[in-house]
């Protein structure tokens, strides 16, 4: 079975799809057999990075049943390593309300792709689509841009995945799901201190939920000030939501990302000596270490 790996982020502009495109392409390059998920229902735009621009097929094919599987829909580039996609679907009634069933028929249906690595874009945003697609997966990696507004955005983000998933630490405990259900939780505390006045033991479980929660950080379109944000960003989120926030690393502002998207190529194709490139390549690296780690854990 695959090894799944979401992408998440607070709002949109933090260049989560370009860093998708990039390290896709380059797992795909290492030998990797690669596919790309593209589930920014509404928003998705993953087929437009690699120069695709009209999809034979696409999730909405499957959502709609045109298809009976997701392998029917997936494209596959002979020009990047044999890298595949599954072109995410456009912002339609059915895709906009989507059902609980339709989702976990997606997920599940992922989960049939045969392929070594499956990448996710999740989307931008903190909804319920976007946080249980993120949170599906066995990696989490996390974009985000050095700046204030998207820094509070991120951690926004983080915090209702956070509560999403200790939420989800409940789904068969009946008493503590009906006291939990329905409430607008603002913050992990709330949850635990609920948690803990229904059921003896409730709080300990739904902080054990989150022992192994270490998504990792992706900093992109670095400057000067960076490092400032990203220490407050690891504070905030170790002090308040009990998140260790290891580092991937940094792709630095680099106008060859743009003239890239201009030209419809990942960056490392189209400037594989751009400071860009170079650290989304280091980056790679650490992904595929990270990836070995879980695929060695699977043979144990």
């Amino acid at each position: 079975m695959a090894l799944t790996i979401s992408i998440g982020s607070g709002k949109g502009g933090a260049g989560k799809s370009m860093i998708i495109a990039n390290l896709a392409l380059l797992l795909a390059k290492s030998g990797k057999r690669v596919c790309v998920v593209d589930l920014d229902i509404g928003g998705a735009d993953m087929h437009i990075l690699y120069g695709l621009f009209k999809p034979e097929k696409t999730l909405t094919d499957f959502m709609t049943r045109k298809v009976d599987t997701l392998s029917e829909v997936i494209h596959t580039f002979d020009s990047f390593y044999g890298l595949q996609l599954v072109c995410g679907s456009g912002d339609t009634l059915q895709t906009a309300n989507m059902t609980f069933q339709e989702k976990q028929r997606i997920l599940r249906a992922i989960n049939t792709i045969d392929t070594d690595i499956i990448l996710i874009d999740t989307g931008a945003g903190a909804s319920y689509h976007v946080l249980d697609f993120f949170m599906y997966t066995e990696i989490q990696l996390c974009v985000v841009c050095p700046d204030p507004t998207s820094i509070m955005d991120f951690y926004k983000f983080l915090q209702l995945a956070t509560i999403r998933k200790a939420l989800g630490s409940f789904l068969s405990q009946g008493e503590v799901t009906r006291a939990l259900k329905g409430k607008n939780f603002t913050s992990l505390a709330e949850v635990f201190d609920l948690a803990g006045q229904v059921r003896s033991g409730a709080r300990e479980k739904t902080q054990k939920s989150l022992e192994y929660f270490h998504p990792l950080l992706i900093t992109n379109r670095v400057g000067s000030r960076a490092k400032i944000n990203q220490l407050k960003l690891r504070k905030l989120a170790e002090k308040y939501l009990g998140i260790f926030l290891p580092e991937l690393g940094e792709v630095p502002e680099d106008s060859d990302v743009m003239e890239a998207l201009k030209a419809y190529l990942p960056v490392c194709e189209y400037a594989p000596g751009a400071p860009s490139s170079k650290s989304l390549e280091a980056i790679s690296v650490k992904v595929a270490r990270v990836i070995n780690l879980f695929e060695s854990k699977k043979e144990i």
